[in-house]
Order: structure tokens, then C-alpha cells, then sequence
């Protein structure tokens, strides 16, 4: 097996970046050939070949120097072959071998010399970070797959998200993606797609545990080894959770990281961020409030610090609420909203129902309003943004900008999908639809799908009325947007009561409230 490993991102700047990345394909026969081919003339023969290789896609660029350049008048061919060839190694070859000009042919050469190379079963290219790349670089990475697919012996791993690739396929594309092109593509090129599964609130426990550990740096490299393969044999034998504290008097993590993990993956466990990736972003973003309030001298207990963060990321619209609150209002809101969760009591105002387990979670913040004070100081200094974290996929976000279109039947296409996702999806995407109605020059796209949204799906209703009630978005409103707000009679009565609007806005929402509501 020849493993060639190939990381795109890395050749972003390279002029021909499809050239390159054949050319290290052709590098590691080249090693293969030169340490396993004994015999000299055979040797010699398929290195010459595989210059002639390297030869065919120096043509290529040659055509692109002819196209992108004034060279139209008795251009030097073999000057720019020379200059344009890849000679990561020294290679001689033949001049004017036979069908060296040109990409035409360059696959069934390829195939002819992999019949030849001694001792090769497989070349397997692994193509790593995928989706770190910009669209044309992911378009000529895999328009230089597609020139080995058909090759015996020949197999790709692409690690990436198919989401995002595909969404880069229909940038470059345009309006060709827009028919299911960009699916068709990858299901062309991708011949065993293999999805990686979510973590398992356990799981996530034991990796968010680990990470801890190692970052606390208090076990010794073959200790902490030790913890992972107690844990792995725990999970195998389905005895959660996987990572304990000393377990046969060996060392481990400390309680409080214990403690601090299942409170972690308990908050993070009912959602999209359930991944390695995701959890250590949240992991990178918790420990930069928890240094800031140390720097600014607010030191939070860390559940404490913990739980207002999870609110911040999970429930963004309460957290603004709590925070927007005086003093007393808040830790008025905070008791009234623990006691809700409780069973005792009724709901605050403002706040939604899926925050019930939030509000239950320990620890309690009621009586603790010196240290919810402190960290919203920390937070006021960082910006929060429902997207942090992973939390909105490519899926998502295509979902997003359909329904910010100004084509109506996109808006209504993209409305079908999102009736398919699961609520949590759907509620982060109507988030962001709200933070696109500041964003965009005319708004009304986006005003339209809000109400489209609302009238099919009960709830998101309360959502993306208080999107549509920011102040922000208030003093944009026109007259004609007003009729799309029909169903919103807190939006209205908010239109209503704001002085300084335009006039026409306001009789326009009067006249709406005085009719019944539609």
C-alpha cells in the first residue's frame, strides 16, 4: 500500500493547484519506484515516464499561461513547458516521447505505468481538511480525483463535510447547483460516503473529562494513558460513566473536572454539538471567560460560570433578557424562572419552555446576584452569536439564505425544508433570520419568510416575534412591510407605542390591530 497524504489547504497560494496535487501523487511512485525497482533500465525507463507524466501537466498550464497572457505571436513552447513543468525531483526524460503533449491520455498512461511499478497493491490518497478550502480549491481537488477514478488501484479518502463541500460546489458553480447539480456531483465522485456518528452524552462526558485531565497536566504521560484505556475498557463493557476518579488505586481526574464534564455534556447533549470538534471550541471559549474573569479580578465558581455560559450559547434570546434587566428585575426574573422549573410556579414572561431543564441544572443562581453581575461584565466584552460553536451547519445555513431571497419561490422552497428538521434546528435558523433583518438593505425577504414561518409552525411564533420587535428592526420598517406583520400583535402594539417612527408605519400597524387578527 502507498499512502499519500494531501492536506489542499496548504497549496491554496500554488498557481495550478490541481497540478500539484497530481504531482504529489506522481512524487510518491517516484520514491517507490527508486527504493523497490532492482533492476536499473526498468528503473530508469519509469522514472523517464513519469517526468513524461509530469510533462502532460505542464501542457496544461501552458494553456492557461496562453489564455491569461499576450503570448499569441510565435510563443517559446518549450521555454514555458520547462518553466512551467514540476521538478520536486530530478527527472530526465526523453525529449518528444510520444504523447507527452497534453493532458489527453495523461489517465491511461498513468494506469499503463501503475501496471509496471513492482510491489504496489494500492496507492490510497488521503485528502485531509477538505472543507478548509476556499470553492475553487475544492473544485480542483476534485476535478484532479476525477482524473484517477476510473484508474485500477487508485482509491481517495476524503475527510470533509459534505454539507460544506457541497455548498462550495454550488458557490463556483452558480446557477448549474442550484437544480441538485452539486448533489448529483458528489454522489458521482463519492462511492462510499461514511458518516461519522454523534457522540453520546456519555461519551461526550468521558472525551470532555479527558481533556481536562490533560489539560490540568498532573498525570504523567503513562498515567493519563492509563486513564484512557480504563476508560476504553469501560465503555466497552457499557458501564457509564467511562472516566472515574482513581479507579484500582490508580491516579486520575480530580472530582471537581468529574463534576464540571457531566455538567458540560449535560448541557451540550441534546444538540448538533455533539462532536470532538465542537466540544473543544466550547471548551477554547469557556476557559477565555473564565481567564477574563480572573484578569478582571470577578472570580466566578466555575459551575456558576458554566451555567450562565450555557445559557448564553443555548438560549441567547433569555440570556439577552436577563441581561438587558435592572438589578432588581433580574434576580427577581432568576428566582421566578428556577421556581417555574421547579413545578412551582408559572413561566416569566420572555421566557420559552425549552429553558426548563437550563433553569433546573445546578447550580441555583438565585441568591447570587453578585456573581451573575460579575459575568455579565465578562460577556458584555465578548460578542455572542448564536452561530459560535458549530451550532449552525452548511444545511442550515443554505436554509438561512433561501429564505432571505428575494425570489419567492426559493423563500418557498426552503420554508418545505425547514418543516422536515427537528425543532432545535428550526429554531436556529429562525436566530438567524433574525440577525439577518439588521444586515440586509431591504429586509422584507426576510420579514416575509418570518411570518410564512410563524403561520405554519406555532413555535417559532414567540421567536420570531422578538426578532421582529428589536428596536433595531422597528425604525427599518416601511409601510409595506407592515402587512406581512399581521400575525405579530406584540410586534404591532411595539410599532404602535415606539414614537419617532414614520407615520405611515404606525397608522399602517393601527389599522392592522383594529382588524381581526389573520
Amino acid at each position: 500500500m502507498v499512502v499519500v497524504r494531501i492536506d489542499p489547504w496548504e497549496f491554496e497560494n500554488a498557481e495550478d493547484l490541481r497540478g500539484t496535487l497530481i504531482t504529489q501523487v506522481l512524487d510518491e511512485l517516484q520514491s517507490r519506484v527508486e527504493s523497490t525497482t532492482t533492476e536499473p533500465s526498468k528503473r530508469e525507463r519509469l522514472v523517464a515516464r513519469l517526468g513524461d507524466l509530469r510533462r502532460r501537466i505542464a501542457w496544461g498550464r501552458v494553456a492557461q499561461v496562453l489564455v491569461s497572457s499576450a503570448v499569441t505571436l510565435s510563443p517559446n513552447f518549450d521555454g514555458l513547458i520547462e518553466a512551467l513543468t514540476p521538478k520536486p525531483k530530478q527527472v530526465e526524460s526523453e525529449a518528444g516521447t510520444a504523447g507527452a503533449q497534453g493532458m489527453a491520455g495523461f489517465r491511461e498512461a498513468f494506469e499503463a505505468l501503475m501496471g509496471e511499478v513492482d510491489g504496489i497493491q494500492k496507492v490510497v490518497v488521503l485528502v485531509d481538511d477538505l472543507d478548509r478550502c476556499l470553492p475553487p480549491t475544492i473544485m480542483a481537488t476534485l476535478e484532479a480525483i476525477k482524473l484517477f477514478l476510473s484508474v485500477r488501484r487508485m482509491a481517495f479518502v476524503l475527510a470533509a463535510d459534505e454539507d460544506l463541500i457541497r455548498e462550495a460546489i454550488g458557490v463556483h458553480l452558480e446557477g448549474a447547483a442550484k437544480g441538485g447539480f452539486a448533489k448529483l456531483y458528489t454522489e458521482k465522485i463519492i462511492q462510499l460516503p461514511i458518516s461519522l456518528p454523534v457522540l453520546s452524552v456519555e461519551q461526550a462526558e468521558a472525551y470532555v473529562a479527558l481533556l481536562l485531565c490533560k489539560n490540568a497536566g498532573q498525570l504523567t504521560t503513562q498515567a493519563f494513558q492509563d486513564v484512557i484505556d480504563a476508560a476504553r475498557q469501560r465503555r466497552l463493557e457499557g458501564r457509564a460513566p467511562y472516566v472515574v476518579a482513581g479507579e484500582n488505586g490508580s491516579d486520575g481526574p480530580s472530582g471537581e473536572h468529574l463534576v464540571l464534564a457531566a455538567r458540560i455534556a449535560e448541557g451540550l447533549g441534546a444538540d448538533v454539538w455533539r462532536s470532538p470538534r465542537a466540544i473543544k471550541r466550547f471548551l477554547n471559549a469557556f476557559a477565555v471567560r473564565e481567564h477574563l474573569a480572573r484578569a478582571g479580578g470577578a472570580e466566578l465558581e466555575l459551575e456558576v460560570l458554566l451555567k450562565l455560559y450555557l445559557l448564553e450559547i443555548r438560549h441567547l434570546e433569555e440570556f439577552r433578557l436577563l441581561s438587558q434587566k435592572p438589578s432588581a428585575e433580574r434576580n427577581t426574573l432568576i428566582a421566578d424562572w428556577e421556581r417555574w422549573a421547579d413545578g412551582d410556579g408559572d413561566r416569566p414572561q420572555g421566557v420559552r419552555e425549552e429553558t426548563k431543564a437550563w433553569a433546573r441544572s445546578k447550580p441555583s443562581l438565585t441568591g447570587l446576584e453578585a456573581q451573575v453581575e460579575r459575568y455579565l461584565s465578562v460577556a458584555a466584552t465578548l460578542l455572542s452569536d448564536v452561530r459560535f460553536g458549530g451550532a449552525v451547519t452548511g444545511a442550515l445555513i443554505r436554509i438561512i439564505e433561501a429564505l432571505a431571497d428575494a425570489s419567492e419561490a426559493t423563500r418557498g422552497a426552503a420554508v418545505q425544508e425547514l418543516k422536515e428538521l427537528e425543532l432545535a434546528d428550526r429554531q436556529i435558523v429562525v436566530q438567524g433570520l433574525g440577525d439577518q433583518l439588521t444586515r440586509l438593505a431591504d429586509p422584507e425577504p426576510v420579514i416575509a419568510s418570518l411570518a410564512t414561518v410563524s403561520q405554519a409552525d406555532p413555535d417559532l411564533a414567540d421567536m420570531a416575534s422578538r426578532a421582529l420587535s428589536q428596536p433595531a428592526v422597528v425604525g427599518r420598517l416601511e409601510p409595506h412591510h407592515v402587512v406581512y406583520l399581521a400575525g405579530f400583535e406584540q410586534v404591532l402594539r411595539v410599532i404602535v407605542a415606539t414614537k419617532g417612527l414614520d407615520a405611515d408605519v404606525v397608522e399602517a400597524a393601527r389599522a392592522e390591530l383594529a382588524e381581526p387578527l389573520r
